[in-house]
């Protein structure tokens, strides 16, 4: 039996591996990229904020921005169940 040279076919299947890893990475990555600016947009819109604070108002209207957002933030937390989670801790 002739048998066939087959020298560098381990290089085809290395080569073919990284391509396939390749793959799945670049399809990972735009998956993330489509999810980006869904979650960006999202919080941009809830509060509007000056880039630079140059005059009273501006100091005013991220305050009021602030304080809405800080007192949403307290209606939302459960002090029982972080009491609970402490206690279990200790």
């Amino acid at each position: 039996m002739k048998r066939l040279n087959q020298t560098g076919s381990h290089i085809a299947g290395i080569l073919l591996f990284a391509l396939v890893i390749g793959v799945v990475v670049f399809a990972g990555w735009k998956v993330e990229q489509a999810r980006a600016p869904k979650s960006a947009q999202a919080v941009s819109s809830k509060a509007t904020v000056p880039d630079t604070i140059t005059t009273t108002k501006d100091l005013q209207d991220t305050s009021t921005v602030l304080d809405n957002e800080s007192s949403q933030l307290d209606s939302g937390l459960d002090s029982s169940t972080m009491d609970s989670d402490l206690n279990s801790m200790l």
